[in-house]
């Protein structure tokens, strides 16, 4: 095994544990959101709401580690800024991995999905186990980042992460049913109105 590859493997081992702890169990809910009380839709959407509060929590961790290595007075500003830049590439590799994880295997490990043909899964419990999955390894990811890169007391927190924008309804995303080309619904032009004249091919 190349001696390059090991101090990876050892890390994904010491790792493993944190991950692991971090994931609810088959069957358990996350958070504040709570199965079987309401409208599984209700549900779901307090899942999403959790997702997205996970989502905003790695990307502060991510932004103050940045400042956490910046303050570090004994590198070199180079070093600094290869080392912020190997955390970004780290950071992403990671996003590419965890939605593998969710969105491809988690739903297998659930007990809610329903096969179909072909071996794939639907229904509630597959949105369920991807959205816990998610929120899982973003807790853990975030807790971590957190550990390892703690803000001097005189290095100020950057600023929240601002929430994303609502999705919209079904009602605005779904297509006109006149067709893409349709204007029905779209708002005036206003300003003048620019004419741009096509070459004359020579006969």
């Amino acid at each position: 095994m190349p001696l390059a590859v090991v101090p990876l493997l050892t890390r994904t081992l010491l790792l493993a544990p944190f991950v692991l702890a971090a994931l609810p169990a088959q069957g358990q809910e996350p958070g504040a959101c709570v199965r079987g009380t309401g409208e599984p839709r209700a549900y779901l959407d307090c899942l999403s709401r959790e997702q997205r509060a996970s989502e905003r929590r790695v990307v502060h961790a991510v932004a103050a580690a940045g400042k956490a290595i910046e303050a570090r007075p004994e590198l070199q500003p180079a070093q600094r800024r290869r080392w912020i830049g190997l955390l970004e590439e780290a950071q992403g590799r990671f996003v590419s991995w965890r939605d593998f994880e969710c969105q491809s295997i988690a739903p297998y490990e659930g007990g809610g999905g329903q096969k179909t043909i072909g071996g794939r899964l639907g229904g509630v419990g597959v949105l369920e186990q991807r959205m816990t999955c998610l929120i899982g390894l973003n807790q853990a990811r975030a807790a971590d980042i957190e550990r390892r890169y703690a803000l001097p007391a005189y290095i100020p927190e950057p600023e929240p992460v601002p929430p994303p924008p609502a999705a919209p309804s079904e009602a605005t995303a779904a297509p006109s049913a006149t067709g893409a080309g349709s204007t029905q619904g779209a708002p005036p032009l206003s300003g003048p109105v620019r004419i741009i004249e096509l070459p004359v091919q020579p006969q």
